[in-house]
Formats: structure tokens, sequence, C-alpha cells
């Protein structure tokens, strides 16, 4: 009459599901940061960047990038030491991202911004291919890769 497995055997299966699950993606997660601070410390050392440890940092990183990159232009306005706007712009949506709605707008901005910067950044490695290499970057997860391609370049030209 009662079957072995009961609903509580099927919501075991699906606990040790999602433990799994959470620990396959927490791995690759940090992977994927390792991956990343790597990529940007060898950036940064080859770059002679004096603090280049400070990849290892989550927001830290941002720093570094906007180290590399200096400044950017949004059209007609520019937006000068990214070395500061960047993190503290990481800050902001950790702070705010939260918000419904005005933190959806903040991480978008934040986003785009980075999208931005990147795209300066490939432009100084690889100026032909920047743009491919920005429309891979949405996904994300292509960032850490894309910049450890770069490693071991000089880059071609510097801000």
């Amino acid at each position: 009459m009662f079957n072995d497995y009961g609903s509580v055997g099927g919501l075991g299966a699906l606990v040790v599901f999602g433990a799994i699950f959470s620990i396959i993606f927490f791995l690759v997660a940090v992977a994927f940061y390792i991956f990343l601070s790597l990529a940007l410390y060898k950036l940064a050392q080859r770059r002679g960047i004096e603090m280049a440890w400070l990849a290892w940092i989550p927001i830290a990183q941002m720093y570094i990038v906007g180290l590399m990159v200096k400044k950017v232009n949004v059209s007609t306005f520019e937006i000068p030491k990214l070395e500061i706007v960047l993190p503290v712009s990481m800050l902001v949506v950790m702070l705010l991202g939260a918000i419904p709605l005005l933190g959806t707008l903040i991480v978008f901005a934040f986003y785009a911004l980075l999208l931005i910067t990147l795209y300066n950044l490939y432009n100084q490695y690889a100026p032909e291919k920047a743009m491919t290499y920005t429309l891979l970057s949405i996904l994300g997860v292509t960032i850490p890769f894309l910049l450890y391609g770069f490693r071991d370049k000089d880059p071609i030209s510097v801000p």
C-alpha cells in the first residue's frame, strides 16, 4: 500500500541534489576567482604595477583594472581615475544592488561601465579583436580566460 520512498525520501533526494549542486557551483566559482586573480596579477606584474598582489582581493581587482585603463570615454563624457571609480562603483553595487528597481539600475550601470573599461583594456592588447572580446565578455564567464590570454603580452598601446 505504501511505497518505500514516500514524500520524505523525495524531499531528501532533492536536498542531496541541491547540496551537491551547491558544492559544485562553489568550487567552479572559486576556480574562476583564482583564474581571474592570476590573470590580473600577471598583467599587473608585466606592466610594473607596484601592488600587483591586490589582484587577489575582489574589490581591489577593480583598482588594478582601473590602473591599467586609466580613463574611459562614454560619448562626449570622460570618466577619469578609473582606479578610484571602479572599486567605489563595485562597493555601491554590493551595498545597494539588492534594492528593487534602483539596485537593478545600479547593477546594469556598473556592468556597462565594466564592459566599456574591458573594451579599452582589450584594445590595448588586441585592437582588432577588442569588440569581439567585449561582446564575449557580456557572458561574464569569458572574462578570466580572455585576460589570461594577455598575461605574456605587452600592451600595444598604453594610455
